[in-house]
């Protein structure tokens, strides 16, 4: 009996950041999900391989190629929205050569938009959702009309659409993810985004129970669900097992509940578990204390982010995000207290932003003691709160292949503002690096911080490669 094979394809990212001024901004690492549902194949006793495109200059000669020397039971593929119409392409190319081939896809876009993926006649089976579960099924051979969280294309044509009753509960019962599939010496971060190499994402928990109009929450929800502490510091010593000298938490809320993140710390500065670590996904401001803070740093972690949105206070009410300005000061000034690098994210373009309010998102900016500082444009992903909102007010334009929907270019082939014209909001945007990054007292504050981490010459080359005007 031939061994049963899956192989899993990650579509180019740089396709993303291709057009991108600010391309220090930019980091590939390997796909979490294809590790989880790696090490999930191997447990139903399939060998499974990752073809990352981001390493190939010409994609569809490594997928013949490697197709042809494989010949897998399965290809799975999953993308963001932005990086859909690759997807497509992708599966529009093996479909072509392979027209056999079974084609398995997932993630957020298509959880989002399963009828219109399914319409393009490329996909035999979509998970909705989180996998896991319905991906271990479908690979034990259970009936895929009685998998939850699976839909597919009848014979007739209709759509059969189980979509997932309960998001998974019991995180811990999943195996570990499977890094060692990927080969991690190709995957070298900048060092203005990781202090050690090589570095991979891990999530602790999953959900986020807070109401914010940008967030899609199809995949994983509004419940939080944390994976226990000793899985999780478990999982860290595994990672340093594989070589791995840091880690990034991909978690919606890592701290969400304060004392678990406490005891996640206690337990690796306990064990001295060495690795370095960051929350660049952004934690939120009042989910922190100094206490919290002084663990973390203690346990590894240097950096951290906060999702601060808008320097209004009118804006960021109307947002959903529930918290204050002056929360905010707080946050920024405990996590510079505890001596870890802390990150900003902010975003210009809210349905009620207004020159006035953009300007005090520039103004608070800067009034904040940050070491970096994002500003991005608001775009309304589907499945988000805000893309329902623009979609009812018909602001949204027909998305096409989808591959403007990329928060690093304008949204104006997306949708239209209500009241500002984009060229505005870019204005703003740029206004928003130059004045931060080009005022003295940050400057002078980088300087030293780049002085005591040596990282003087990182962080000018980071400088010069930025098309600031």
């Amino acid at each position: 009996m031939s061994e049963k094979k899956i192989l899993f394809i990650m579509p180019d990212e740089r396709m993303v950041y291709e057009n991108l001024s600010i391309e220090v901004g930019s980091f590939h690492l390997p796909s979490l999900a294809f590790a989880i549902l790696g090490a999930i194949a191997k447990k139903n006793g399939f060998k499974p391989y990752i073809i990352d495109l981001a390493h190939y200059d010409n994609s569809e000669n490594i997928i013949s190629k490697t197709i042809l020397e494989l010949q897998p039971d399965f290809v799975g593929l999953t993308c963001t929205t932005a990086l859909y119409f690759h997807v497509v392409e992708i599966a529009r190319f093996i479909k072509k050569k392979y027209p056999n081939q079974i084609i398995l896809i997932g993630g957020s876009h298509a959880s989002s938009e399963v009828d219109s993926t399914l319409n393009k006649e490329l996909f035999d089976y979509l998970f909705i959702g989180e996998a896991e579960k319905s991906f271990d099924e479908f690979l034990n051979g259970i009936s895929p009309n009685q998998i939850e969280g699976l839909a597919f294309k009848n014979s007739n044509g209709s759509i059969h659409k189980y979509t997932n009753k309960n998001f998974l509960r019991n995180l811990d019962e999943f195996p570990y993810p499977d890094y060692s599939l990927y080969d991690l010496q190709k995957y070298e971060v900048a060092r203005i985004h990781a202090n050690q190499n090589p570095v991979v994402w891990i999530e602790t928990s999953r959900g986020c129970p807070f109401d914010c109009m940008i967030c899609n929450k199809i995949v994983h929800g509004k419940t939080f669900r944390p994976k226990s502490v000793n899985r999780v510091v478990d999982e860290i010593e595994y990672l340093t097992g594989l070589g791995i000298k840091e880690f990034l938490i991909s978690d919606d809320g890592f701290t969400s509940k304060i004392k678990r993140a406490e005891q996640i710390c206690n337990q690796l500065i306990e064990k001295r578990i060495k690795i370095s670590w960051a929350c660049v996904n952004g934690i939120r401001v009042d989910r922190v204390n100094q206490q919290l803070l002084y663990k973390m740093r203690e346990a590894g972690c240097y950096r951290i982010a906060f999702g601060i949105e808008s320097g209004n206070q009118s804006v960021l009410n109307n947002l959903g995000k529930r918290v204050t300005l002056e929360q905010v000061k707080k946050a920024v000034k405990m996590a510079r207290k505890a001596k870890i690098e802390v990150s900003g994210y902010f975003m210009f373009g809210f349905l009620d932003d207004n020159e006035k309010t953009m300007q005090d998102t520039i103004d608070f900016a800067k009034s904040l003691p940050l070491d970096l500082a994002k500003a991005s444009i608001i775009m309304p992903f589907p499945g988000s709160p805000m893309h329902q909102k623009y979609s009812e007010m018909g602001l949204v334009f027909p998305p096409g292949d989808y591959r403007d929907y990329n928060v690093y270019s304008l949204p104006k082939n997306v949708y239209n503002h209500p009241t500002l014209d984009w060229e505005v909001v870019e204005r703003f945007q740029k206004r928003f690096y130059r004045a931060f990054y080009f005022d003295p007292k940050y400057i002078f504050r980088r300087l030293l911080n780049a002085l005591k981490n040596k990282t003087l010459f990182s962080n000018i080359r980071a400088a010069i490669s930025v098309d600031w005007f």
